[in-house]
Parts: C-alpha cells; sequence; structure tokens
C-alpha cells in the first residue's frame, strides 16, 4: 500500500517539475533578448520573433500531438521525443550567430514544447488523480509561475556574471533536467503498470460522470465549442495586458521600479490563484470557480483604470488582476475537461490550445498598437473589462448548454 501510494506522489512530483522547467523557466526567456541582441548585433524584435514563432508552433503542433496519443504511440517516446527537440533546438539557438538560422530552430523548439505544455501536464494529473485533481493540477501549474519567479533574477546575474551564452547553456541543461524525469517516471496512464487512479473508489457516481462522459459535441461547428472558443479568445485577451503592465504604471505618473513591482504582483496572483483554483474546483465546480476567478481579474482592472495615486492601491489591483493566469491555463484545461469527458480530453483540448496561442498572437502586439495611437492603455483596459464582463456571459450560456444536453441525453 506504502509503494503504491509512493507511486503516485513520484508522478505528481515529476509533473510538477515538468511543468516548473518546460513552462516555468521558458516564461523567463524575455531575459535573454536584449543580451542576445547584442551578440547578434540586431534590434531585440529581430530577436523577439523566433519565440512568437515558437508559440505558434506549440498552439499549430498540440493537435497533431493529441492524435499521436490517441493512435497510441508510447508516451515516453513522445514526451521524449518532444524533450529532445526543444532541448535540441535549444543548444542550436545557443550554438548560432544568425538571427534567421535561430528562426528555424524556433520551428522544432515549438513543436517540442508541444509534447511537455499544459495540455500534457493536466492530462497526466487527469489520468492519474481522480480525488483532489483540480487541487492536484493547481499545484502542478503553480510550478510554472514559481519557476519564472525564481528563475528570472538568477538568470539575470548570471548573464552579468558569466555572459549570455554561458548562461543560456545552463538554462537548456536544466530544463532537460527537469523534464527528464517525467519521461521514465509518468506513463501516460496508471492502468498501464497495473495501477488505478487515486481516489477512483472513493468519488460518488456524479463525479465518476462529470469526467468520464463522452461527449457527441466535440464537432467543431456545434454551439457548446463556439462558445466555449469564444471564452479562449477572450480570456487570452485578458492576459494579454500583463506584459504591458510596467508601461501601464509609467503612464499614470508612477516610477519604473513600482511597474517592475506591479507585474511582481500580477505574477504572485498567477502563483496563487492557480492553486486556488484547483482547491475551489474540487469544492465547489469548475463553473463557479472560473466565475469567481473572472469576477476577481475584472474588479483588479476596473481599480486600475478608476483609482490612481496609491501605490499599494495599484499592486492590490495588479494582484487581482493576476488571477487571470489561472483561466487561461487551469481553468480551460478544467473546463474543457468538464464538457467533454477525459475521453475526448486530449482531441478538444489541443484545439483549445491552438487558439489560445493564435489569440495570444494578436492580441499582444494590439495592445501595444493600441497604446501607440491613443497614448493611453484606457481603451486596452477597458477591452479587458469588457472582456471580463463578457467571460462571465459566456460562461453561463455554456453552463445552459452543457445543462440541456444533460437532459436531452437522460
Amino acid at each position: 500500500m506504502k509503494e503504491s501510494r509512493l507511486r503516485y506522489v513520484i508522478v505528481a512530483a515529476a509533473v510538477c517539475l515538468m511543468a516548473c522547467g518546460s513552462m516555468g523557466l521558458a516564461n523567463a526567456y524575455g531575459v535573454f533578448y536584449r543580451p542576445m541582441a547584442e551578440d547578434l548585433g540586431v534590434g531585440q524584435g529581430a530577436v523577439t520573433l523566433h519565440m512568437s514563432i515558437s508559440r505558434l508552433v506549440t498552439g499549430l503542433a498540440s493537435p497533431v500531438v493529441a492524435s499521436l496519443l490517441r493512435r497510441r504511440l508510447p508516451f515516453r517516446v513522445i514526451l521524449g521525443a518532444g524533450l529532445a527537440l526543444m532541448t535540441g533546438s535549444g543548444l542550436m539557438i545557443w550554438l548560432s550567430h544568425n538571427v534567421y538560422l535561430i528562426d528555424a530552430f524556433a520551428l522544432l523548439h515549438g513543436i517540442g514544447v508541444a509534447t511537455c505544455s499544459t495540455m500534457i501536464v493536466t492530462m497526466l494529473i487527469g489520468n492519474w488523480f481522480v480525488k483532489s485533481r483540480g487541487t492536484l493540477s493547481g499545484l502542478a501549474l503553480s510550478f510554472s509561475g514559481i519557476g519564472s519567479a525564481v528563475s528570472s533574477p538568477i538568470l539575470t546575474r548570471c548573464i552579468a556574471s558569466f555572459g549570455f551564452r554561458n548562461t543560456y547553456l545552463g538554462f537548456v541543461i536544466a530544463i532537460f533536467l527537469m523534464v527528464l524525469p517525467a519521461v521514465f517516471l509518468c506513463p501516460l496512464k496508471p492502468e498501464q503498470v497495473g495501477m488505478k487512479p487515486y481516489g477512483a473508489e472513493e468519488v460518488t457516481h456524479d463525479v465518476r460522470k462529470a469526467y468520464g462522459r463522452p461527449d457527441p459535441e466535440l464537432q467543431k461547428g456545434s454551439w457548446m465549442f463556439i462558445l466555449l472558443s469564444l471564452l479562449v479568445v477572450l480570456t487570452v485577451a485578458l492576459t494579454s495586458i500583463n506584459s504591458h503592465l510596467p508601461s501601464y504604471a509609467q503612464s499614470v505618473g508612477f516610477t519604473a521600479s513600482a511597474g517592475a513591482l506591479l507585474l511582481s504582483a500580477s505574477m504572485m496572483g498567477n502563483m496563487s490563484s492557480k492553486f486556488l483554483l484547483g482547491v475551489i474546483i474540487d469544492k465547489v465546480g469548475v463553473f463557479k470557480g472560473y466565475a469567481l476567478m473572472l469576477a476577481s481579474c475584472l474588479a483588479g482592472l476596473v481599480v486600475m483604470l478608476t483609482v490612481h495615486g496609491s501605490a499599494a492601491v495599484l499592486l492590490a489591483a495588479g494582484f487581482l488582476y493576476g488571477f487571470s493566469y489561472s483561466l487561461g491555463s487551469l481553468g480551460l484545461s478544467s473546463l474543457t475537461r468538464q464538457l467533454y469527458g477525459d475521453s475526448n480530453y486530449s482531441d478538444a483540448y489541443s484545439v483549445i490550445s491552438m487558439l489560445m496561442y493564435l489569440a495570444s498572437g494578436a492580441t499582444v502586439p494590439l495592445i501595444g498598437l493600441i497604446y501607440d495611437m491613443t497614448g493611453s492603455y484606457t481603451v486596452s483596459l477597458l477591452g479587458g473589462i469588457a472582456s471580463a464582463v463578457l467571460g462571465l456571459l459566456l460562461l453561463m450560456g455554456i453552463y445552459r448548454a452543457m445543462v440541456r444536453r444533460d437532459q436531452s441525453a437522460a
């Protein structure tokens, strides 16, 4: 009995470590933009392009990864190949002195990231755990925020002390070592090693039904899918404001240091809200949890728009706004699982993931363009508030569509 429980702990720990390496360290990648541009003798815009390419390819590759899993290819092979592509392309970027080569290797990097992104993290937790699934998913995804918060200052100091290329090599090696345990310790399903999902015997019939229901509405033209897709776009639009927070703080009269603190407050909200949302999902369900996070984000945006002059209030608003990050990862993945069940989760969420990356690629530069045109972030904040309100309305629509579907199925 102790040995079987230890296996669950090992799987959970390996998944958390993978999330920290593949997503957490990746979120700190921005520290390399300036030194990389200086090393290559190009502008920062030319350097940042390769990460935009990588993220776009990750979104496009997610349905392909889901298709490979559906064809029952060994998960260890898929994850191992993805790790090889991700870190191998990182090594090629480390060796490259040509920005166009870096852009080319970013294509391979994006494919590799797709094999160990949010979809895979939440799929592993969902397959291995029934009891406390939301809490554990939130914990695993919180490690992506922890990895970013911890690694950013460390990487910055290392670049100053050891140079860009030496630090970049250590960065790639660290990702490899963090993801590697999952390759050997995390079968896709516990049944593959003669085990059952943790807590499978303790959950109620309603919980089994909610997470195991095959769904006939996976068609891309269904109302359920259309409403969910719109919610994805609105959620991504909310999170896209984050990268502009330092500039926003300065635009309303605060110092650059206050802007950095506002971004840090947002990231604190990011880390804490993922775990909090997981607990709420286990207690009262994903719809109420999603609505609560949206309402918190809405409150933060309203305060940022209307209350100026107090740094403490600004930081509190940034913290609440940071709750939006829990929606873009755990919220959408849990909602997708609730709607489509375990059996269709990878197919459904791979498409949702692709939409998220495409929407992010459009909304982040759009906010900058609006600022250039208006000289203010007021329009973007109003757009974020509208997105949160519409998101709440869409969430209600999705819930009603699910209730009608279940009633007709009964």
